[in-house]
């Protein structure tokens, strides 16, 4: 739908709205007056207004129900505009029961249709009713003004600067003012850590060089001592004693230990007798695990189906015996039998059976005597095995009488040969010992091994020391000057973005100037530069709660002219009440302008003062 910058009413039709239970035609102009005791529908055109465009009333309460008239369910709002462009219009909304209809220009639309044409309810009832922005939306308006606010780009911010400020800020990318000031703080405050470390560095080293060389001859005395008492222990160690002749005895001890561990090791050879073991544990099992495979089973199966395929022929030859009367259908020639017949046929179904019974008992016979062959080879079969078991059983038990021969025999050699292998092993851990302590203590063995490690420590420390003195040292004030400098940089770079940031706020407040009326959306800490959000309305420099209603209404017609400004519509202003204000002094709404005054007594009179003239968006 065409979005509608502004339009002026021209008149409405009311029916069963409220307290209009007939249809009411009002005219309108620009300023249109109207007049009438309590109760008469003043109001009640305010509501209707609101209801046409937006689906609520003029304070955009919830509620539908409440707009009824009690008499007249069938509720009926119609209003006949003229747009910017000089166009007229007829928007109508009706309810019947709990359908609602929306029509414009004779087409059925919907409620998004007509927020696409006259903006969001919000914005709508914001410059119709000069007391919704306040009373009702609260918050909400401070967010309504912040969709609408044009945003204030980073050259305009710049262009209001200084000259010194704009040179500074000029290549900077501050997309966030206050992301940008705490990354900026960020890194002041590393620079300024850092210069706290490299003095700690710079004291550091004055004081390793005022005491690397008192700390280097310490070292040194230190290493010239325990080299004097290492040489003393070492010389003690070894004194008088023929260390090569000790050495040739550990050298003759140690081959007598390991030619004896080696016959020893060696032993009796018991492994033919161990592998014929496991062989006959093995073959045990698998000849105790065997099962017997039936020679005869095919044939004795053969032999009993066919048993009990005679006995079933048997059973039914006999049945047929049994059942035979004249007139039967005989299952042979398929004819029936007559009384002559009868006694042949009998005959010889008995012939028959006669017959099934000798070949029966043959297959009888024949099926005994294989069941008999089977029997006797399965217990042929166990005999063998039980036979086969016994005798693997007392080869085992043989080979397990030798085995424990050989066992008890080579025990005893083992701990003969495990004395002397003990006794060398002492005598050559006593040679051992003389060798490694000599003429020393343990005590004094301890401290030599303790002398060599720490002149191994003491040797690290001083080469260290060396290297340390013979280093050219690092020019920490030229690194202390140059981080200053670049703190210097930034904290001008900081105290520039903190004068951006008040600009910034000082020109968008600028698009919210008002006569009398002051709002603020957000306040800047100066000292930091922080942007603080806030919401504060005042009047004549009065908070908003404090003022009487000819001021809240004079406040509230800013505010309208405010919104039309920032969201370019200019739409009628109805103002209730018109009988507590006196004057119009701090603001003249720019488009239409409807005034209800409440008069005692009198009759609802709507009364156009002019006509209603195109007038162009702001």
């Amino acid at each position: 739908m065409k979005s509608i910058g502004s339009f002026q009413i021209t008149g409405m039709t009311i029916s069963g709205f409220k307290c209009y239970e007939e249809a009411a035609h009002l005219t309108f102009g620009n300023p249109t007056v109207i007049t009438g005791g309590n109760g008469r529908g003043k109001s009640s055109i305010a509501d209707a207004i609101a209801f046409t465009v937006t689906g609520l009333p003029f304070f955009g309460e919830r509620g539908i129900d409440r707009l009824h008239c009690e008499t007249n369910p069938n509720l009926m709002v119609a209003m006949y505009f003229v747009d910017g462009e000089g166009q007229n219009h007829e928007l109508t909304r009706t309810r019947q029961k709990s359908r609602m209809t929306i029509t414009y220009d004779g087409y059925e639309i919907r409620q998004h249709d007509l927020n696409e044409m006259f903006g969001e309810k919000d914005v709508f009832l914001s410059i119709f009713n000069p007391l919704y922005f306040i009373e009702e939306l609260g918050d909400d308006g401070k967010k309504l003004l912040e969709r609408h606010l044009p945003a204030i780009s980073h050259e305009q911010v710049l262009a209001a600067l200084s000259e010194s400020v704009r040179a500074s800020l000029e290549n900077e990318s501050i997309l966030s003012p206050e992301t940008y000031l705490k990354r900026r703080r960020e890194e002041i405050r590393d620079l300024e850590q850092n210069v706290i470390y490299l003095n700690g560095q710079k004291d550091l080293l004055d004081t390793q060089r005022a005491s690397g060389a008192e700390n280097l001859r310490a070292l040194q005395d230190r290493r010239d001592t325990l080299v004097r008492e290492r040489d003393a222990l070492e010389e003690k160690r070894f004194a008088g004693l023929d260390l090569a002749g000790m050495q040739e005895r550990l050298v003759e001890l140690s081959a007598r230990y390991d030619e004896m561990a080696k016959d020893g090791a060696g032993g009796v050879d018991t492994t033919e007798i161990d592998r014929r073991l496991q062989e006959l544990h093995r073959k045990l099992g698998q000849r105790g695990a065997e099962q017997y495979a039936p020679k005869y089973a095919r044939h004795i199966a053969e032999a009993a189906a066919k048993v009990k395929e005679l006995g079933a022929k048997y059973s039914r030859e006999a049945a047929l015996l049994k059942g035979f009367q004249p007139g039967v259908v005989c299952p042979t020639c398929r004819r029936a039998v007559s009384e002559t017949d009868l006694g042949d046929v009998q005959a010889g179904i008995r012939q028959s059976l006669e017959a099934i019974t000798a070949e029966g008992r043959a297959q009888k016979g024949q099926l005994d005597e294989l069941q008999a062959l089977e029997k006797q080879a399965e217990e042929t079969f166990l005999q063998f095995q039980r036979d086969d078991v016994a005798q693997i059983s007392l080869e085992i038990e043989e080979l397990n009488r030798k085995r424990e021969g050989m066992d008890a025999a080579q025990a005893a050699n083992h701990d003969r040969r495990k004395d002397e292998l003990e006794s060398l092993h002492s005598q050559i851990q006593a040679v051992t010992a003389d060798i490694e302590y000599g003429n020393l203590s343990q005590e004094e063995y301890d401290r030599l091994m303790e002398c060599r490690e720490l002149l191994r420590e003491c040797q690290a420390e001083l080469d260290a020391a060396k290297k340390a003195a013979q280093a050219e040292p690092e020019d920490y004030d030229a690194k202390i000057a140059q981080v200053e400098s670049l703190i210097l940089d930034k904290k001008k770079l900081l105290a520039d973005a903190i004068l951006y940031v008040g600009k910034r706020a000082e020109l968008t407040f600028s698009q919210l100037k008002m006569n009398l009326v002051e709002i603020a959306l957000s306040e800047v800490v100066k000292s930091t530069g922080e942007v603080k959000d806030v919401f504060k309305f005042t009047y004549g420099g009065r908070r908003y709660d404090r003022l009487s209603l000819s001021e809240k209404i004079r406040a509230g017609l800013e505010v309208s002219e405010l919104v039309k400004r920032l969201t370019g519509r200019n739409y009628p202003v109805f103002i209730d009440n018109m009988e507590s204000v006196d004057e119009l002094t701090n603001v003249r709404p720019t488009g239409q302008i409807i005034m209800a005054k409440c008069v005692r007594g009198a009759e609802l009179t709507v009364r156009p003062m002019g006509r209603p003239q195109v007038q162009k968006a702001a």
